[in-house]
């Protein structure tokens, strides 16, 4: 009986590399006036009372280029620190693979804390990669070193988002 299951289980997997290797790889490059809208989800941790923090965002990215990009970065905290955060991001993406491309960027925004401070922002590095599970559906993560500054403090904040859903179009 164990011989069977191990003869069909081969014959299974050869069938599965055979048909995987004729089906047409999804392709992780975007493209030159491609827009692609992303859903962060993350924490942000900071330092001079900036604690642990949910965060979600939404961006919708603009391509120049196959490689470049220009995103308007909407975002929210939630926890320890309670802000909302617009800027803007610049990355420029690097092919790895067909389905895989690494970023790194930089940017530059607004910090509304909900307690009255206001704050400048500004993120570098940006980093990241992204993974094509379609042509239209994209994942990946993104981290981000910023710092917020007023006239009065200046602190560090890391931005820490694992899961990006994107959807380009």
């Amino acid at each position: 009986m164990l011989k069977k299951i191990i003869r069909h289980s081969q014959k299974f997997f050869v069938a599965a590399c055979i048909l995987g290797g004729l089906s047409a790889p999804a392709l992780a490059d975007t493209q030159a006036r491609q827009f692609v809208l992303n859903l962060p989800l993350g924490v942000a941790v900071g330092t001079e009372g900036l604690g642990a923090s949910f965060d979600i965002g939404l961006e919708p990215e603009f391509f120049f280029t196959e490689h470049t990009s220009l995103s308007l970065r909407l975002e929210g905290t939630v926890g320890d620190t309670d802000t909302f955060h617009v800027g803007a991001r610049f990355r420029y993406y690097f092919d790895i693979t067909p389905k895989v491309n690494l970023f790194v960027g930089a940017g530059m925004g607004y910090v509304a804390n909900f307690d009255g401070a206001d704050f400048g922002d500004a993120a570098i590095p940006v980093f990241g990669w992204q993974y094509d599970i379609t042509e239209h559906f994209k994942i990946g993560s993104d981290v981000s070193f910023d710092i917020v500054f007023n006239e009065n403090n200046v602190a560090f904040l890391t931005r820490l988002m694992p899961v990006v859903v994107k959807w380009a179009f």
